[in-house]
């Protein structure tokens, strides 16, 4: 019973370690991995076990390398950002796998992606037909960026001399029945302004599923459903 208290406490705190860890490392940690991130990543999880398989060790032994890789990776980052030079040593440069509406075979074969693959990802980014694309870049945390032939991006208001208001970010309010105060500092209101719409509307906070209020003060509400529900 005592060891696996042990264990218990041993997890949380090796798991608060690494959490605080990867946000001190930022956001891009978590969906752009690039080569260096990935190694240091696979490193902090293969120390964190460390500790909790063996309830022997020392917890401090796992703390120091986990201290030393996340200061070697915020430095490091800091300094490759501002050498454009050095990172290109460290991480891949961005390779175009079709330019100007050719496709870059040597590029292909260099980064090992097929035919199929290189199609696969044109589709996911709505493109049907390879003959459309003016630029296929695999960039450097390995998506592949699309860039169609003019005549076949879509139509925007610019292109049709057509002013468009633009409403700004939609901000949530309410979810599920409970007051977004971030959302409502982030457009500059307070409670009582929100206390006063929803009584406009005769509704109550946990009447709403969703509100939302976008930077130009437009306001989108969606009820909580009653009742049974719809038969299909």
């Amino acid at each position: 019973m005592i060891l696996t208290v042990v264990i218990l406490i041993r997890t949380l705190i090796i798991y608060t370690i690494l959490l605080i860890a990867m946000r001190l490392m930022g956001k891009r940690q978590i969906g752009q991995l690039e080569v260096t991130d990935l190694v240091t990543t696979f490193i902090l999880s293969e120390i964190a076990t460390l500790p909790i398989e063996n309830p022997d060790m020392p917890i401090i032994n796992a703390m120091i390398p986990i201290i030393v890789l996340l200061t070697f990776e915020v430095v490091s980052s800091t300094i490759l950002s501002k050498n454009p030079k050095m990172k290109n040593i460290f991480s891949s440069r961005p390779g175009y796998l079709i330019y100007k509406g050719k496709i870059d075979q040597s590029e292909l074969t260099k980064n090992r992606i097929s035919l199929d693959e290189l199609i696969s990802e044109l589709r996911q980014n709505n493109v049907t037909d390879i003959s459309e694309v003016n630029y296929a870049i695999l960039e450097q945390d390995g998506k592949i960026t699309v860039i169609p032939k003019s005549d076949h991006r879509p139509l925007t208001p610019k292109d049709m001399n057509l002013k468009v208001k633009d409403d700004g970010l939609s901000h949530i309010i309410i979810s599920n029945g409970v007051i977004n105060d971030h959302g409502l500092k982030v457009v500059q209101k307070d409670r009582n302004w929100l206390f006063k719409e929803l009584q406009k509307r005769q509704k109550t906070a946990k009447d709403i599923y969703l509100m939302t209020i976008t930077d130009a003060s437009k306001i989108n509400i969606i009820p909580k459903e009653t009742g049974t529900k719809r038969k299909k």
